[in-house]
């Protein structure tokens, strides 16, 4: 500190002196009596003052020696004033853990995230902090808690190079690194980052200071405090924290993997939707030469599986239990194998439904009343009453054995024709008759718009089943928390019948109304997207590429208690969870 002169001390000076309390008592060699005499410290004197700082490291107080030395009057002033000390106080200063933290921190264990303390603080100080927040347990492994002077010995080379040979034996168990500098928190950081023994890891950094800008800017995502932190550390940092608080760290990451999953969940569903779209247009235009669905209705399709799912599906709150499950490896794919696994299976199931009520189901007709959809004599009696829906020249050369409609007037064909008495050539049939068929393949009709609708009711329940993304059984969890979820299925359903029940609106559409019994059956029909869904979790993830969601979902409870998998292999460690290193000041 700077030279002090003494009140009435004849041009005597002052130095006084604060710092780290075992660096300080090194420089001290007297002790400053009551009565401001000072007498020599001897080694049971320093052991007593050793065992006191430890008392008070122990409870967790952060420890500070204050000492001085005298420079008398006409003194030349030394190269190295802190040295001959004399010890004036030893102070114990206690900054309280926020009562969110150790909930906080517990609730980063549940989700696979492993918590290291970078901190000035001496290593029994911290250690202590570090068991009040439950970043450490009652007991202290071996390697848990290092100080900065020990951790540079053994990773770091001559060359500022970091051993990552050694470093790989260090990292995984270390939990608090005591009196470290900012370099050896971008040296962790680093280290972690490069280290081959696991998965990539993700790591988040914590800092407030100028000198905690280099680590910041390493990490994957670098919090800075907005309160204490500097403008150097904030420019530097991804996210500023505004409150200071370790609980916004905690928000972040739950809202953070609320993103992601309300992502893979729309995915999921618009990629079910698409292929069966695709599908039917494309193998129902190849098949029929004409596709069972209308530009329109495709349209009111893709309403369906943009629009609105992106409202429905990708604005969920967070759930409870989203922070009680292991993070996703940052290499793991997109599309998980559990989500190939329902988006096809899930096609699969309506590509046959449709193709199903598209060629089992529709009358082929002889002959059937103006306007009806029923047929008065059935050529080809399928399933139900309906009339078929499909182009008259595939059911003529699909489902009639002979060619029911006579050919056109021909001189040369006595088949075409009868003779009068007079001889005069009778056409059996008028042009127009074969016309008919051709005139009604445009006009809409109650097949198709029964296709339509069950297509549209498939895609409404299973916007259900896309809620969940982890293979969860009870898709309706929280459905009535989502508010919009429900607004919106409740629209989409009544947009339905508005486009096939009201006039002028069906037109448009190119539909005909419905009646009840088709309108329930349809509904039972999306309705089986719920059970089939139940069914599709026993299909095996093996079959499907990718890595799957449940190899990163999966843990005991055991690993729960123990922070994730953090036991003596480290589990959690080796399948790149996040990592987050943080300063004390964020608790």
């Amino acid at each position: 500190g700077p030279l002090v002169p003494r009140r009435g001390g004849g041009g005597a000076r002052r130095v006084y002196t604060k710092g780290a309390s075992e660096v300080v008592l090194e420089l001290c060699s007297r002790i400053a009596q009551p009565g401001g005499e000072a007498t020599a410290m001897d080694a049971g004197a320093r052991a007593r003052f050793d065992e006191a700082i430890g008392k008070m490291a122990d409870e967790g107080l952060r420890t500070l020696t204050v000492a001085y030395r005298e420079i008398a009057a006409g003194e030349e002033e030394p190269k190295d004033l802190e040295e001959d000390l004399i010890l004036l106080a030893v102070l114990g200063l206690e900054d309280p853990v926020r009562p969110e933290v150790p909930g906080a921190i517990r609730a980063c264990k549940e989700a696979g995230i492993v918590v290291r303390m970078v901190t000035g603080d001496n290593a029994r100080t911290a250690a202590a902090i570090a068991k009040k927040c439950g970043i450490l347990g009652d007991e202290i492994e071996e390697g848990q808690v290092m100080t900065g002077a020990q951790f540079r010995e053994r990773v770091v080379r001559p060359d500022d190079e970091i051993n990552m040979e050694e470093f790989d034996k260090i990292w995984m168990d270390l939990r608090v690194l005591a009196r470290s500098s900012p370099l050896d928190k971008l040296t962790l950081v680093t280290g972690i980052q490069q280290s081959k023994i696991s998965k990539p890891q993700t790591v988040a950094v914590t800092g407030d200071g100028t000198n905690d800008a280099p680590a910041l800017k390493q990490a994957d995502v670098g919090f800075a405090m907005y309160i204490n932190g500097t403008q150097v550390a904030q420019q530097a940092a991804d996210i500023v924290i505004l409150d200071d608080n370790f609980q916004s760290i905690v928000a972040a990451v739950k809202w953070g993997r609320c993103v992601y999953d309300n992502i893979c969940k729309f995915l999921q569903f618009q990629l079910t939707v698409n292929l069966t779209a695709c599908a039917i247009a494309v193998l129902g235009a190849s098949v029929l030469t004409k596709s069972p669905l209308t530009v329109i209705q495709l349209l009111w399709v893709n309403m369906i599986m943009d629009s609105f799912a992106s409202l429905a599906l990708a604005t969920e709150d967070p759930r409870p239990d989203v922070l009680k499950r292991r993070p996703y490896p940052r290499n793991q794919p997109l599309l998980s194998a559990m989500m190939l696994r329902s988006l096809v299976c899930h096609s699969m199931w309506q590509i046959f439904i449709l193709f199903f009520l598209i060629f089992a189901v529709g009358d082929v007709c002889e002959s059937s009343a103006p306007g009806s959809h029923h047929c008065t004599v059935a050529r080809h009696d399928a399933l139900g009453d309906l009339k078929s829906g499909r182009p008259t020249s595939f059911d003529q050369d699909v489902f009639v054995e002979e060619d029911f409609c006579v050919p056109f007037f021909n001189p040369k064909d006595n088949s075409t024709f009868a003779l009068s008495e007079d001889g005069t050539m009778l056409p059996l049939r008028s042009e127009e008759y074969c016309r008919e068929g051709a005139e009604q393949d445009g006009m809409p009709t109650q097949h198709y718009t029964l296709v339509f609708t069950a297509f549209v009711m498939l895609q409404l329940f299973n916007q259900i089943n896309a809620r969940k993304i982890h293979g969860e059984a009870n898709v309706f969890s929280g459905i009535l928390d989502n508010k919009l979820f429900l607004s919106i299925m409740a629209m989409e359903f009544f947009m339905q019948v508005l486009m096939v029940n009201t006039p002028g609106f069906n037109t448009a559409m190119g539909c005909t109304p419905l009646t009840f019994s088709q309108w329930v059956g349809c509904f039972f029909i999306g309705l089986t997207e719920l059970p089939l869904n139940l069914v599709i979790r026993r299909v095996p993830l093996r079959w499907f590429p990718g890595e799957s969601a449940e190899q990163a979902l999966l843990e005991t409870d055991e690993d729960r208690e123990t922070g994730g998998g953090f036991g003596k292999k480290r589990r959690s460690d080796n399948d790149g969870v996040p990592l987050l290193v943080m300063g004390s000041k964020a608790i």
